[in-house]
Order: C-alpha cells, then sequence, then structure tokens
C-alpha cells in the first residue's frame, strides 16, 4: 500500500503550469504511444482500499502549518473516528500513519 501511495501522490503533484504531473505523462502517452513507466503504479491490495479511502478523507481535513502540511494530529483521527461511529483497529491506525509519513515526504 506504501508503494501505491507514493506513486499515486507523486502522479498528484502539481507541476508550475497547474497540472498534475499524472496529466503531463498522459498528454505525452497520447502523443508518443509509449507509457511514461511513473504510469505503472502499483495496484492497492483490495484488503486495504478501505484504509487508503480513510487515508484520503483524514487527510482532506489536514491544517497547514504555514508553507507546510501538518501530520495528522491523534485527536483528527479520534474526531474522524467519533464522526463516522468507529474506531480503526491498531493495524489500520499504523497504516494511516505510513500513509501519512509518505505523504508528508513528499511535499
Amino acid at each position: 500500500m506504501v508503494e501505491y501511495a507514493r506513486a499515486s501522490l507523486k502522479l498528484s503533484t502539481k507541476q508550475d503550469d497547474g497540472h498534475t504531473l499524472e496529466w503531463h505523462l498522459n498528454v505525452i502517452y497520447e502523443q508518443s504511444g509509449e507509457m511514461p513507466p511513473e504510469l505503472d503504479v502499483p495496484p492497492i491490495p483490495h484488503e486495504l482500499v478501505h484504509v487508503w479511502e480513510y487515508f484520503c478523507q483524514l487527510s482532506a481535513k489536514r491544517t497547514n502549518g504555514g508553507m507546510a502540511a501538518n501530520p495528522i494530529s491523534d485527536e483528527q483521527i479520534m474526531a474522524w473516528e467519533r464522526r463516522h461511529g468507529f474506531r480503526l483497529t491498531p493495524f489500520e491506525g499504523e497504516c494511516i500513519d505510513a500513509l501519512d509519513e509518505v505523504f508528508l515526504s513528499n511535499q
């Protein structure tokens, strides 16, 4: 799942013209007929798709500290759990933390 996150987050990075890296690579693919290797994103394991969705929901509510994004705090996770009426398993929580580290390193 971490490999999927790395690739996905890299592709979603905005370039100087405002388009994402994925958009630029797709234009290259359309024009050349050759798929850039960066578009070959490893699949996310089916059993972990829900954790990726949880992370995306949490990340959308993330705060910024000046120029950079802040990590998702335990308080934000607990508020999100209350709002949705369930608790993450310890494994899911560890996955969210790992995904957050990937997100922050991609900034």
